[in-house]
């Protein structure tokens, strides 16, 4: 399904176990729990994912943590998910072929999601949301708001 500017989904994702490699005050890395590694790609990829959790950092991610990130550390294993939560789309795009991006199964599209409060239709802030990539490895699901 292709999203429009504006249109409000509800995204969730299942919960996964990461182990933690490292958390700052800002942002914790961790052991992406789903895909593999594709090294016959033009980019690599480490196999970890940097996200933003504190209030403090100017970025927003809708991926939650248990437990949460003031209480990891390097090598603890914590779930990862996105609670059901309903989102703002401020950019949509689709792969033909898939994209790129160092792991396995390579996405098909992206879509980039955004608060309902930090939305601005006439300037999409790049810092306010977070780019989601549907058709690969991630469970996530995006369902159209039935209002």
């Amino acid at each position: 399904m292709a999203y429009r500017v504006g249109d409000e989904v509800i995204v969730s994702c299942e919960p996964a176990s990461a182990r933690v490699v490292s958390v700052n005050a800002t942002h914790i890395r961790f052991q992406w729990p789903w895909g593999e590694i594709d090294n016959s790609g033009q980019f690599h990829w480490d196999g970890t994912f940097l996200l933003p959790w504190a209030d403090s950092s100017p970025e927003w991610s809708p991926y939650r943590f248990e437990p949460a990130p003031p209480a990891l550390r390097a090598g603890d294993v914590c779930a990862v998910s996105i609670p059901p939560t309903r989102l703002c789309v401020g950019h949509y795009e689709e792969y033909d072929p898939p994209r790129d991006f160092g792991w396995l199964p390579a996405p098909t599209a992206g879509i980039y999601v955004v608060p309902p409060e930090s939305f601005d239709v006439e300037d999409v802030d790049e810092t306010a949301g977070c780019m989601l990539y549907l058709g690969g490895a991630e469970p996530h699901r995006v369902e159209p708001v039935q209002d």
